[in-house]
């Protein structure tokens, strides 16, 4: 193989970083999701702490009643949830916004003080408040042909590739009441270009619009980069694996997506019989004879946002699990060990070349077959290590054995946090974890509390691996969960921190402060 990643920079240096998805980034001026403004915030503080990385989940744009950031309507499009309306110049100089959130205020507030994220309203009242910014904007930025205007030209030029199928899709979507692309009539459904030229031309003040708000976005990330960089903290940045049946990348590129099959994954410790995911299967040869530029596209778009960048369910593109419509047993779309390493090579050398530079790391969790494993340590390409898993015979291994090339946790986003797993094992286990953890041998009686929780983590900061990187809530010892895989209920992707930074520090200053000096012990500062 040509990949040679041994070198990346990240890989050289001993980092402690967190996880913790963007909407769950409280602020004092969020509306009930964490925003871009919130991401300073998060960033300035936790960097304060001597953390080096912020991992956070897909910010892609969903559907509005769907909160889950793995099942997305645009691979390149960000969710205009995460804008930070009120740093958006038009905002400020436009009356009609500003009428719009004297009249939310109310609404604003009870979202700000609810447990978890409200998305379906928090995303319609930004909504409104950006259309009235975005007639603001053309009605005098463009008038005046600014140089504010020309950036936003600038940017629209050099986005066009995923800015117009995307922007025509999305525009359909609200025209159409949120139809399925499938029910659309047929010129529209088969992308007849001349039906897409008129449909643009007939309504490009709407697509001009979501274009608008891909660039304030994209301007306010670019703000949180930099406020990253200052502070010494990468910024890892996650790309699912799939996207939505309905999404703009399907519609657009429908021969290289397998329609009436799905993708998921076989048993394991996360589901004994397999999950159904409902996105789409790859029409793999397709996308092969096409040097992989669906994929080259993507990651090149999430290098331009992120300093590295997590590569979801990364077996999937070695061997793809998918069921055949209306079916119940799931296969492997490759079932030659052959063909399933060729498939997986040249898409990593794809990946890496399309990187430019950005380090990959392989979510590499469930049932991974060998010649993965020993891929990955070959290119040195850095894969998973969660303590619990992390065993054999039901003896935990070492965590300071981890390879270097590794990033270790204590838990995921689909796990439960590193509270209910001590809590909820049973004795015997516990005293082999405790045993791995401490050195001793106990009954497993012992309590989840602040030494123990301290004891855990200097454990996993103590690891091989030159990434650690522990979800906030372990950090200080919360049990809220993100995700629980095979649900559907309003408490997944809504986990949102207890308290806004200034207070979450004065409430967790004794754990924070434990967090600071095992991060120093551990040499990760």
């Amino acid at each position: 193989m040509t990949i040679n990643i041994k070198d990346n920079e990240l890989l050289k240096r001993r980092r402690a970083g967190v996880l913790l998805p963007l909407s769950a980034m409280r602020s004092a001026t969020d509306w009930g999701c964490g925003d871009m403004a919130s991401f300073k915030e998060w960033i300035n503080y936790l960097g304060g702490e001597g953390i080096k990385i912020i991992q956070i989940l897909p910010i892609s744009e969903s559907a509005p009643a769907d909160n889950c950031p793995y099942s997305t309507l645009s691979a390149y499009a960000l969710d205009p949830v995460y804008i930070s309306i009120e740093d958006v110049p038009e905002v400020k100089n436009s009356p009609a916004a500003r009428e719009l959130i004297a009249a939310a205020r109310d609404e604003i507030a009870y979202w700000r003080g609810e447990k978890a994220t409200q998305f379906k309203y928090i995303k319609a009242a930004k909504y409104k408040t950006m259309w009235a910014a975005y007639e603001y904007f053309f009605q005098n930025e463009q008038a005046q042909n600014t140089r504010r205007y020309n950036d936003f030209l600038k940017f629209q030029q050099n986005n066009n590739g995923w800015l117009v199928p995307y922007t025509i899709f999305r525009t359909a979507k609200d025209l159409t009441g949120w139809s399925s692309w499938k029910h659309w009539e047929k010129s529209f459904k088969d992308t007849d270009v001349n039906f897409l030229k008129n449909f643009a031309m007939n309504n490009g003040k709407q697509m001009m619009f979501f274009t608008y708000l891909q660039w304030v976005l994209q301007q306010q990330l670019e703000g949180v980069r930099q406020s990253a960089a200052e502070a010494g903290v990468i910024i890892l940045g996650d790309i699912p694996f799939g996207v939505s049946y309905d999404s703009a990348d399907v519609w657009s590129n429908q021969r290289k997506y397998i329609l009436d099959a799905e993708i998921g994954a076989p048993g394991d410790n996360m589901a004994e019989s397999g999950q159904k995911w409902g996105l789409p299967a790859y029409n793999w040869p397709e996308i092969e004879a096409n040097n992989f530029n669906l994929w080259r596209g993507r990651i090149k778009r999430y290098c331009e946002l992120y300093d590295a960048f997590r590569l979801d369910h990364l077996v999937g593109f070695f061997r793809t699990w998918i069921f055949e419509k209306g079916a119940e047993k799931g296969r492997y779309d490759l079932q030659d060990e052959y063909l399933q390493k060729v498939r997986g090579e040249r898409f990593l050398e794809a990946a890496v070349e399309s990187a430019g530079g950005k380090l990959p790391i392989g979510e590499d969790l469930g049932v991974i077959p060998d010649y993965l494993r020993e891929l990955m340590k070959e290119i040195s390409l850095p894969g998973y290590k969660v303590l619990r898993w992390e065993k054999d015979n039901e003896v935990f291994r070492d965590p300071s054995k981890y390879p270097a090339a590794s990033l270790a946790t204590t838990s995921t986003h689909d796990t439960s946090m590193l509270k209910e797993w001590w809590e909820s094992m049973p004795d015997w286990q516990r005293a082999n974890a405790w045993e791995m953890i401490s050195g001793r041998k106990t009954d497993g009686k012992i309590p989840f509390d602040a030494q123990t929780r301290c004891a855990i983590l200097k454990r996993v900061l103590g690891s091989g691996s030159c990434m650690v990187v522990l979800p906030l809530q372990d950090i200080v010892g919360g049990a809220e969960r993100i995700n629980t895989p095979g649900t559907v209920n309003a408490e997944n992707w809504t986990y949102r921190a207890p308290y806004e930074t200034a207070e979450f520090h004065s409430k967790y200053l004794n754990e924070m402060r434990a967090f600071t000096e095992l991060i120093k012990e551990t040499g990760r500062n």
